[in-house]
């Protein structure tokens, strides 16, 4: 069984950690069951990584992909993740660990940061 992460940094602002919505939509675009698609926070969230990964290996999964939810290679991205990741190899051996790259600067970004922008611009014509 598969199993996808979606892990973002966390925030403090409590209303902000909400990521059922979103891993709902990505496993029905994914044709998944919404189960194999979870969710995890490095900081100021529940679940952390460390929790959804344990949960996954309860689940019987046998390859587990990580999307880091992040814009660009930080520390976290460089450096926390893959050391969880690596920390959990070691204990699971027989267990797949993959993590993809970040968002960065994929070329269909442009197109939501675009749409973002032309709504502004809409809002702002029609106050004229």
């Amino acid at each position: 069984m598969e199993k996808i992460i979606i892990v973002v940094h966390g925030s403090s602002k409590r209303e902000a950690n909400n990521l059922k919505e979103f891993t709902k939509n990505l496993a029905e675009t994914l044709n998944m069951k919404p189960e194999q698609v979870k969710y995890a926070y490095l900081q100021h969230g529940n679940p952390s990584l460390e929790e959804v990964l344990l949960k996954c290996i309860e689940e019987k999964a046998q390859r587990i992909i990580i999307h880091p939810l992040f814009l660009f290679s930080g520390i976290h991205v460089s450096f926390s993740i893959p050391e969880i990741i690596e920390k959990f190899r070691k204990s699971y051996p027989d267990i797949e660990i993959y993590c993809t790259k970040p968002l960065g600067l994929h070329e269909k970004l442009i197109y939501a940061v675009k749409e973002r922008i032309e709504e502004v611009l809409f809002n702002l014509s029609s106050y004229k």
